[in-house]
C-alpha cells in the first residue's frame, strides 16, 4: 500500500495536487492575516454566533412542540394495559 502511495505522490499528478494544496494553504494564511482584526472582534463574533445558535435552537424546539401538540393523530394512543375496573 505504501508503494502505491509513494508512486502516486512522486507522479506528476501527485506533485500537482500537493502543490495546489500548498498554494491554497498559503492563500488562506494570507487572507486570514488581518491587522485590524483583534481578539475582541473575534470574541464578539463568537458570542454573536452562540447567541444566534441558541435562538435558532429554541425557535425550532418551540415550533416542533407546537406542531406535535396540534397533531391529533400523535396525541392519541392505544394502551395495551388492562385497567383495574376491566376484566
Amino acid at each position: 500500500m505504501f508503494q502505491v502511495f509513494d508512486l502516486f505522490i512522486t507522479s506528476a499528478f501527485g506533485v500537482f495536487l500537493v502543490n495546489a494544496f500548498q498554494n491554497a494553504a498559503y492563500a488562506a494564511l494570507l487572507a486570514g492575516d488581518c491587522d485590524d482584526c483583534g481578539f475582541n472582534d473575534l470574541g464578539k463574533l463568537l458570542f454573536g454566533g452562540l447567541a444566534l445558535a441558541l435562538l435558532a435552537g429554541i425557535t425550532v424546539s418551540l415550533l416542533y412542540r407546537r406542531k406535535r401538540e396540534h397533531d391529533s393523530a400523535a396525541a392519541q394512543f392505544v394502551s395495551i394495559r388492562q385497567t383495574k375496573g376491566e376484566k
